[in-house]
């Protein structure tokens, strides 16, 4: 757990001033709340004298004590606010921008409703860790000292009782709270795999109306709900049990640090004043106790969050960027597979084996062959989605590893094969491959990916949204804005991933040309099952079990009968 206190306050800590102003505050909030019942003893000792002016300068003092008090209050939670808003959104920005910054595979294997619900519950945990222990604690515990303090000076068996029974109610409440934490992370459990299952339904709709899967996904998430209401109750049962046990014992420690009070009252050891002092003393600090017992509880809850919260900044980025990247403000293009091999992690067969190949600055060059032969491996490597367990990626003669990730993928621009959108509008996700466009730039890369009538015959034109992950456009539509989102970027390398494979005839032809006028004199390479595609490339690689079976031009390759891409375009111009 210190590597959570550690996480919270780097945050806290950030904003030093604020923190310690706030501590100053907290303290003098403390220290005037806890002595009123000073005031007891001082009207009670001096009410039998009917002395006024000491007793009006007593009520002077005491309510004077009262409006500092609440001068202090209000300034504690505003100077808190203020520092604890900054650490907020540093802790949010730092655990986005650490999720941002993971492998390719992380985000591949997270489950999206489960992380989305460990944020938001340690975005809340942030907040209440703060008031349950800056606050809250530090007040207890500053009124614990008080009280001794006066205690100490009127009769120490009394302190010494009083810090008896304190200790062994915070024993008792330890075990109880330890158990409270056990059962809220099996609670925690129930409410990702919940989570997870709404999201996952949300984000597959179109799969669950396909299949007329409503009543099962219902009857699912009911089933769901039979193990998390077992887990629930477990867990709001501990509050009972902490409840009930610290109060029967918190009060029977009241009673009997009264009851040694008033033997002493009775044998003269102590004043009617004192004797009142003692009871208003005591009587807040058990109230306060009873609130500490829950800040405890509620600590650990928020510690439980918090570690779920945190635990994302302690995962490993496997693809790390060099300490002293190279800086180039382009790329020529030119790009180099040496020795190249690699295998995913969750797997033991390797993707790509001994790859070497060279690509000319301005070449286009096809990558095809049967599904999982390595295609899109090569890609994502030189995209730096992973690194090659042997070999390297030359880009300009330059490894890869040497320039940062950002920077390398700012040079090139990708057409992927599903492309997602943005819950947006359709010029938001054209221009979002570039930082600075006009409207006339994304009409025109529009115009360029023969997307440009579609639009126009919207009601909101550009404006219009789009839809989570874009399921209001076609698949071609996608494809077609994918395409007008590259051409806008303007890379200088191009990488089009079965980019026209849900078009029909007529728009793959338009799109090929919008597609070859874009890339000219860019570096190009494609993947594609559908060969029609690659015809115009300079140089079609053929892969096969991971490896280069073949290369040469479209014609090259169909010169000899049988080779690999031969069978495969006789078997497509079959089946046109």
């Amino acid at each position: 757990m210190f590597k959570v206190y550690k996480n919270y306050y780097r945050f806290i800590f950030r904003y030093k001033k604020q923190f310690f102003l706030f501590l100053f505050a907290l303290i003098g909030l403390s220290i005037t709340e806890s002595i009123q019942p000073y005031f007891l003893k001082l009207f009670t000792d001096n009410i039998s004298s009917q002395n006024f002016e000491i007793l009006f300068k007593t009520l002077i003092l005491f309510v004077f004590i009262r409006l500092l008090s609440l001068l202090f209050d209000n300034l504690t939670y505003w100077l808190g606010d203020k520092f604890l808003s900054l650490a907020v959104r540093d802790a949010r920005l730092t655990v986005f921008k650490k999720i941002q910054d993971l492998d390719f595979a992380f985000h591949l294997s997270k489950s999206t409703g489960s992380l989305i619900s460990a944020i938001k519950r340690g975005d809340n945990a942030f907040w209440s860790f703060h008031h349950s222990i800056n606050i809250r604690l530090t007040r207890i515990a500053i009124k614990f000292f008080v009280v001794l303090f006066f205690f100490f000076n009127i009769n120490w068996q009394i302190s010494i009782f009083l810090i008896l029974s304190f200790i062994g109610n915070i024993f008792l409440a330890r075990l109880l709270i330890r158990h409270n934490i056990k059962t809220r992370r099996e609670f925690n459990k129930e409410e990702d795999r919940l989570s997870h299952a709404i999201v996952d339904n949300l984000i597959n709709f179109e799969t669950v109306k396909l299949f007329a899967k409503e009543t099962w996904e219902l009857k699912r998430l009911k089933n769901l709900y039979i193990t998390w209401m077992k887990k629930f109750w477990n867990f709001a049962n501990s509050f009972r049990v902490i409840g009930v046990t610290v109060g029967i014992l918190g009060n029977l420690m009241l009673f009997l640090t009264l009851l040694v009070a008033l033997k002493q009252l009775t044998n003269s050891i102590i004043s009617p004043g004192e004797y009142l002092m003692i009871f208003g003393f005591i009587t807040v600090f058990y109230e306060n106790f009873f609130e500490l017992v829950y800040q405890f509880r509620n600590i650990a809850k928020d510690q439980t969050d918090l570690k779920k919260y945190f635990s994302v900044l302690d995962k490993d980025t496997l693809v790390k960027d060099p300490v002293n990247p190279v800086k180039k403000i382009s790329a020529t293009g030119e790009i180099e597979f040496k020795n190249l091999s690699f295998t995913y992690p969750e797997t033991t067969k390797k993707a790509v084996k001994n790859i070497n190949l060279k690509i000319r600055q301005g070449q286009s060059i096809a990558f095809v062959g049967r599904s999982g032969v390595g295609k899109t491996t090569l890609i994502k490597l030189l995209m730096r989605f992973y690194d090659p367990d042997k070999g390297e990626i030359l880009l300009d003669n330059i490894n890869i590893k040497k320039f940062s990730k950002n920077q390398l993928r700012s040079f090139i621009g990708v057409v992927p094969q599903e492309p997602i959108m943005f819950n947006n509008s359709i010029a938001y996700n054209i221009a979002y491959g570039r930082d600075k466009t006009t409207q006339k730039e994304v009409v025109s890369a529009a115009k360029m990916a023969n997307l440009h009538n579609f639009i126009s015959t919207l009601p909101k034109k550009y404006k219009t949204r789009v839809g989570e992950r874009g399921v209001k456009l076609s698949g071609g539509q996608k494809q077609r804005l994918a395409i007008a989102r590259m051409i806008l970027s303007n890379p200088d390398i191009v990488i089009f991933d079965e980019a026209t494979s849900q078009l029909d005839s007529v728009l793959e032809k338009q799109i090929q040309d919008a597609f070859w006028k874009a890339t000219k004199n860019k570096t190009t390479l494609i993947i594609a099952h559908r060969l029609s595609t690659v015809i115009k490339a300079e140089k079609i690689v053929v892969m096969k079990h991971g490896k280069i079976k073949e290369i040469g031009s479209h014609y090259q390759l169909l010169k000899n009968p049988d080779s690999l891409y031969s069978r495969f375009w006789q078997l497509q111009s079959r089946k046109d």
